[in-house]
């Protein structure tokens, strides 16, 4: 096995997992190339694609590295072929995606662990009254906003469509600004509160912006938890956003749910690479086998 071949199979390697890292940051970020797609498609057809604006520039980087990848399998193929011996390239590939496989498992145990500190939506609520708060930190996690104005007039909605072949679905999720009664309006905005729903697509739904009741807002309060989108959206509009700032998350599983997706994520592709491992072995096994 040439030295190079090896050092280029490991190099790949920490290609993929260079831009799976990159393409994550962009995207939980909202900066960079994934933004400027983004924004192209938002000026051009009103909405963006979440998921391929991140999925198809990761994919056209990672072309490079799928090439090393596959000259890797055809050089273990003719190497069976030609009577040489295939274990030592099988038990090389093998040891690269167990590598791989325990890293994301390591990640989706860590997110998962991580959310379990994180307050929970069903904890006695916190009552945090934004007229006696003043400029002072609330606390966060499981509250009820008192004295607070929700101002629907600068009420921000954010589609995601979902498509399937029965029925076109858009994920609307509204945020809302939320002031204290009697607060300036132009000041910096340091509260929101969102609002998340289903809805088919043709349906020519209104954004529901009377949902929310102006003295009993409650969920989950979470420091700086706008999506990075979302903080873009606003300042696009003329929104101030302060610094720090605070959502009121209503989704049922409060603050955790980028956690539970990497969680998931990391562990689907973890369990695909374990897969493959355990193919690879049965593979070395065969092989030897053959060569008695």
């Amino acid at each position: 096995m040439p030295r190079h071949s090896s050092l280029r199979f490991w190099l790949a390697l920490i290609w993929l997992a260079l831009v799976a890292g990159w393409a994550w940051w962009e995207y939980s970020h909202y900066s960079g190339l994934y933004r400027w797609l983004a924004d192209w498609q938002i000026e051009k057809w009103g909405s963006y694609e979440q998921i391929w604006t991140a999925l198809v520039p990761a994919f056209i980087l990672a072309i490079p590295a799928f090439r090393v990848l596959r000259e890797r399998e055809l050089l273990g193929q003719a190497s069976l072929i030609a009577g040489d011996d295939p274990v030592p390239i099988l038990r090389r590939v093998r040891t690269g995606v167990l590598i791989c496989g325990g890293v994301l498992a390591l990640v989706a145990g860590g997110a998962y662990l991580t959310s379990q500190q994180l307050p929970d939506p069903s904890d006695p609520p916190t009552t945090v009254d934004l007229t006696a708060l003043g400029a002072a930190a609330p606390p966060t996690g499981s509250a009820i906003f008192a004295g607070a104005i929700p101002d629907t007039a600068r009420a921000l909605q954010m589609d995601e469509a979902f498509r399937s072949r029965s029925a076109d679905i858009d994920h609307q999720t509204i945020y809302v600004p939320v002031v204290a009664k009697g607060a300036a309006k132009d000041a910096p905005v340091r509260f929101f509160i969102d609002r998340a729903s289903y809805a088919f697509a043709d349906s020519q739904e209104a954004p529901r912006v009377n949902i929310f009741l102006p003295d009993h807002m409650q969920g989950v309060l979470i420091e700086n938890g706008l999506p990075a989108d979302v903080v873009a959206a606003f300042q696009q509009r003329g929104v101030p956003i302060a610094s720090p700032h605070y959502l009121m998350t209503t989704n049922s599983v409060g603050g955790r749910q980028t956690y539970y997706i990497v969680a998931a994520l990391g562990g689907f592709v973890a369990a695909i690479l374990f897969l493959m491992a355990a193919v690879q072995s049965v593979s070395i096994a065969r092989a030897r086998k053959r060569r008695g």
